[in-house]
């Protein structure tokens, strides 16, 4: 589980201004959105060990052109709690789904993923 704090580590937090913390059933997401809302859902989904910093150059130039969404991932930045099924494949992808229906954006048009985020955003679709 991760250890940073947002009062702390969060204060120069890249895009900080479109961070928002959303709760689930069994976690607290932070989660970063920035675009025009009326746009293309772009889900941007971040590799082990890292976090929505992954996107800090992107999200910017993707958001002049897509709705981007980009959540710390369980375990990783500013995001808390835990997963039933663990950190699998699986339990990923489903606690990502949960996240963007509560988001009220069930099917992006566009998933990226760097490394597993790439496996969990193919399980995802």
């Amino acid at each position: 589980m991760s250890s940073v704090r947002w009062e702390v580590e969060g204060q120069d937090w890249p895009n900080r201004a479109h961070s928002r913390f959303v709760r689930t059933a069994m976690l607290d997401w932070h989660v970063q959105i920035a675009g025009p809302e009326n746009a293309a859902v772009l889900l941007l989904v971040h590799g082990t060990g890292a976090a929505t910093h992954s996107w800090r150059d992107l999200l910017p130039l993707l958001a002049k052109h897509y709705l981007v969404i980009a959540p710390d991932m369980p375990g990783h930045g500013f995001t808390r709690g835990r997963i039933s099924g663990g950190q699998s494949l699986p339990g990923m992808a489903k606690a990502l789904g949960e996240l963007l229906k509560k988001l009220g954006h069930p099917a992006p048009a566009v998933i990226v993923g760097h490394s597993a985020g790439a496996a969990i955003g193919a399980r995802l679709a």
